[in-house]
């Protein structure tokens, strides 16, 4: 993929040198990024792309569940999984997952729950793990409620919603788990201050793969996506360059985060942007550029970005501007940007 080649390498324009931002937060907390590289807005293949789509999305989870709480609802977690075995491919498990789901969100059945039940809506986050056998694919579903709905209530719910779920695997010529043996689980989700970040934090890691310790060994030794293009990097070896190839190939265009008609309007979000444009969103502004690399001497600092922006961060603008100087890297004075500027900032 091009897109993703570029991403956090290549400069917008092609040929102008990136630009070192440096804001600093109401604790005095300072943050560095370059503005000015371009973003591929991969929330599935792209470290770089899914930390900060991740972000957007957890926030957005946390105003949802904080917005359920100030109304007086609830909210339960419910988890779909379905069977797998070595050797299937990875895009037709996600077809029929994809297929699952919407038998879980349409249908007459819903409109029926929304009534019984006080349903507000749902919000969707797919995990993936590959292991033993194969590539293995669940659903993560926030529903919430317009008011206090008991466990035994929400189980009944979902097993009502698993019944659809596993009938249109078997349409799919696949299969749920029984049930009660993993194939669904249902919680309560407490919507205390703390536990509302708790929550969001969780699904956002889900959905970023990459933070919070998910780089390591899953259960059972199943790995993230992301731990298999760690073990691609680490290792070379041709079975895991196939598996993270499957990956990209078969996650392209698919929402990691999906959300429920109305939802959304119902809390107060805004429109929702996609994972392009969240990642090509810059973060600051033009006042809080410090400095400008060279075109010439972005490929000489491109390996040390990391390093770079870690002086900028602990020892300010100066320390930065030192650094390079010291490793022969040319730069000037940040001259300031119009603000329409839609630049991508990593």
């Amino acid at each position: 993929m091009p897109r993703l080649r570029h991403c956090g390498r290549t400069t917008v324009s092609g040929t102008g040198g990136p630009v070192l931002r440096v804001t600093e937060t109401a604790e005095g907390v300072r943050r560095a990024g370059v503005a000015g590289l371009q973003s591929c807005g991969s929330p599935w293949a792209c470290p770089v792309c899914s930390r900060k789509i991740a972000a957007q999305r957890t926030a957005e989870l946390r105003d949802v569940l904080a917005a359920v709480a100030a109304g007086g609802g609830s909210v339960h977690m419910l988890t779909f999984t379905m069977r797998h075995r070595r050797g299937q491919a990875l895009r037709d498990l996600w077809t029929a997952l994809s297929k699952a789901w919407r038998a879980v969100t349409s249908g007459r059945a819903v409109e029926r729950e929304r009534a019984r039940y006080g349903l507000l809506g749902m919000v969707r986050v797919i995990e993936a793990t590959h292991g033993e056998h194969g590539w293995h694919l669940h659903v993560h579903a926030l529903v919430a409620f317009d008011g206090p709905v008991s466990r035994e209530l929400a189980a009944i719910l979902g097993a009502d919603m698993f019944r659809r779920w596993e009938r249109a695997l078997q349409r799919a010529g696949l299969a749920a788990p029984l049930e009660n043996r993993g194939g669904l689980d249902v919680r309560p989700v407490d919507l205390g201050t703390g536990s509302i970040d708790a929550v969001a934090e969780y699904l956002g890691k889900i959905t970023v793969e990459i933070t919070g310790g998910t780089m390591k060994e899953g259960r059972g030794g199943n790995r993230s996506p992301f731990a298999v293009l760690r073990d691609v990097l680490a290792t070379g070896l041709a079975d895991d360059a196939e598996l993270w190839l499957q990956w990209e190939q078969a996650s392209r265009g698919r929402r990691q985060v999906a959300w429920s008609q109305g939802l959304r309007e119902w809390a107060g979000l805004r429109a929702e942007r996609t994972d392009e444009e969240v990642a090509a969103e810059e973060t600051g502004t033009a006042d809080d550029d410090v400095l400008a690399v060279a075109p010439e001497s972005w490929p000489s600092l491109r390996p040390h970005l990391a390093e770079w922006l870690d002086v900028a961060e602990r020892d300010g603008r100066g320390a930065a501007s030192a650094w390079l100087t010291v490793r022969g890297i040319a730069w000037t004075r940040a001259r300031r940007r119009p603000r329409s500027s839609r630049n991508s900032l990593h």
